[in-house]
């Protein structure tokens, strides 16, 4: 039950592939522009940085080469450098700064104003020294990924495609010198179609006017909130992180060895859904751009036979659990024996080989504070350390676990101890929350996972402010909510009384409001034709989501089944008729 309890205190996880939005504040013209997308001819396509936009921001992941080679572009080809303050502002915190924001632009220096650009604005010095992955390592990856397809999922009655073209605005994909003949001519739309990743990087270009940004990304279609669906950017990132927990899972010691080294977390886990299900998933890394990816587990397709190899049941059953096994006299497309290790991968939802990777390992002293030499042992040796009272570059003292990363050596702070099982965390409690102390049973009640109330704390703008605080119990980290219910709070969702250019009816309208999968017809799509959909509502995204099937089936409810029911229950009925039948002539 304890275990249970600390899963429902992990927050739902957004995408964290695009998170961060990227401002160009002009102080010639004293306007703040969110980067929205690229218009027809082009060009850097802008909203205005503010609330009623927000929608529209271009969100982008900042640590992939798409954004590092934007920015250096920018630097190099802006005609008035001085004239432009590039920022970029996570997605979830961009209402905290409009204020802020607005001060800047009408020239204004205030503290607040000065700690947005310490910590928010992009100077030329840090983009050259970001670091490119290098495009060789990229094409070799590319080639072994095009050495085999995507594995079908399971079934052979679920739809050919998971998007319907219909719903893809094709002449927006052109603004990113993308076009549907292009991705069809590459062999690359029928599985994007299919709801995969491109299995190659694909070079995308974009002209931000004091920019062109040219670079490669995997591709995937991903459906809006808005409901149309948009074309996803997958940029490459320096390496995964497995510091942070995955859609509530924290990575053990074990998980980050085995995704570094054969790309696949070796067993099943689970992981919370959007919608806060525990689903029980495979965990790999996609090779090309070190995104951690998910697939769950009950989606996968084992074969009887790989490459002329028939499994037995315990080999299929290793496979499921995540485990690799090692097959002898499988035979190539190309006709020649081979012996390799195979596993189920999630980028590829299906059986990939295995290849070995090189790691680098390393250590350093931190935050200012003098190691003592058994920190520094435990710290060579892989293991964490609790170091208190180091400063940030700003003078902020804070305390921290940390560990060093072993594909990079450096050392990586976390608010609980990563040598802990999961489930049962040990986390650090802070001393004091918003520059106020706090008592002893206070710590001890967050320590426990449960809300306390903190008055008169100080935020960074220097606002005064009091909220119930919760410490999620897996993490570590503060969850504010102004009442003590309102950590499982949600956002009421409107229903829209027309989508696609279809009115929605009273019943198809009261069916959403319950929750249920309502089928609507006659909808049209950017190219005119007519398309019909299941329609659901997902209350914790705010969106409708659009099925080819109807979600609230059972799965593996196949018509046979749905026709052996209906025959079945006839000949029920058939039973009491004749029963009824012979009682009237007794």
């Amino acid at each position: 039950m304890a275990k249970q309890n600390r899963r429902e205190n992990i927050p739902p996880v957004t995408d964290e592939q695009l998170s961060d939005i990227l401002l160009i504040v002009d102080r010639k013209q004293r306007t703040a522009n969110a980067v929205s997308g690229i218009d027809g001819n082009g060009k850097a396509q802008t909203v205005p940085a503010d609330e009623k936009h927000q929608n529209d921001f271009l969100k982008v992941d900042y640590s992939s080469n798409i954004v590092t080679n934007f920015l250096s572009n920018f630097w190099d080809q802006a005609t008035d450098p001085a004239r432009f303050r590039l920022l970029r502002i996570n997605s979830e915190k961009f209402r905290a700064f409009r204020q802020t924001l607005q001060d800047l632009v009408q020239g204004r220096e205030t503290p607040e104003t000065a700690k947005l650009l310490a910590t928010h604005e992009i100077k030329p010095d840090e983009v050259s020294n970001k670091q490119i992955i290098n495009s060789k390592n990229e094409n070799v990856m590319a080639k072994q990924m095009q050495t085999s397809e995507p594995a079908a999922e399971t079934g052979g009655n679920a739809p050919k495609y998971r998007y319907n073209e219909s719903m893809i605005n094709w002449e927006q994909l052109k603004n990113f010198g993308l076009s549907r003949d292009y991705l069809q001519e590459r062999g690359l739309l029928d599985s994007m179609l299919k709801g995969y990743k491109t299995n190659v990087l694909v070079p995308v270009s974009m002209n931000f006017g004091a920019a062109v940004l040219r670079t490669d990304a995997r591709l995937s279609f991903q459906q809006s909130v808005g409901g149309p669906i948009v074309l996803a950017m997958h940029g490459i990132r320096k390496e995964p992180d497995l510091v942070r927990p995955f859609f509530g899972h924290v990575f053990s010691d074990e998980d980050k060895k085995n995704l570094r080294e054969t790309g696949n977390m070796g067993r099943v886990v689970e992981v919370k859904n959007r919608a806060g299900e525990y689903i029980p998933s495979f965990i790999s890394i996609d090779k090309l751009t070190n995104e951690v990816v998910a697939l769950k587990a009950d989606s996968v397709f084992i074969p009887d036979e790989i490459k002329g190899v028939k499994l037995d049941e315990y080999e299929k059953n290793e496979l499921k659990e995540g485990r690799e096994i090692y097959l002898e006299g499988m035979v190539s497309d190309k006709g020649k024996d081979f012996n390799a290790n195979i596993q189920i991968n999630a980028d590829r939802r299906g059986i990939e080989f295995i290849f070995d990777n090189s790691k680098l390992f390393n250590s350093k002293i931190i935050g200012g504070v003098e190691l003592t030499e058994r920190q520094m042992e435990d710290l060579n040796a892989g293991q964490a350390i609790f170091v208190e009272d180091m400063k940030r570059k700003d003078g902020e003292v804070f305390s921290s676990f940390i560990r060093l990363d072993e594909a990079s050596g450096r050392p990586v702070y976390t608010r609980y101890n990563p040598d802990t099982p999961e489930g049962a965390r040990e986390i650090y409690v802070p001393k004091e929350m918003g520059g106020v102390t706090l008592t002893a049973d206070d710590r001890q009640q967050l320590r426990e996972g449960k809300p306390v109330f903190i008055e008169n704390m100080v935020n960074r703008r220097g606002e005064e402010y009091s909220s119930f605080v919760k410490l999620d119990l897996e993490t570590g980290r503060p969850q504010y909510s102004k009442t003590i219910d309102g950590f499982d709070e949600r956002p009421e969702f409107k229903i829209p009384a027309e989508i696609w250019g279809v009115t929605l009816t009273a019943t198809q309208r009261a069916g959403l409001q319950d929750g249920k999968a309502v089928h609507v017809q006659g909808m049209k799509g950017f190219d005119g034709n007519a398309f019909d959909s299941y329609v659901k509502v997902n209350r914790n995204q705010g969106k409708l989501d659009y099925y080819n099937e109807n979600p609230d089936l059972k799965k593996g409810a196949s018509q046979r089944n749905v026709v052996a029911e209906k025959q079945s229950e006839e000949s029920k009925n058939d039973a009491k008729q004749d029963k009824k039948r012979s009682r009237k002539v007794a």
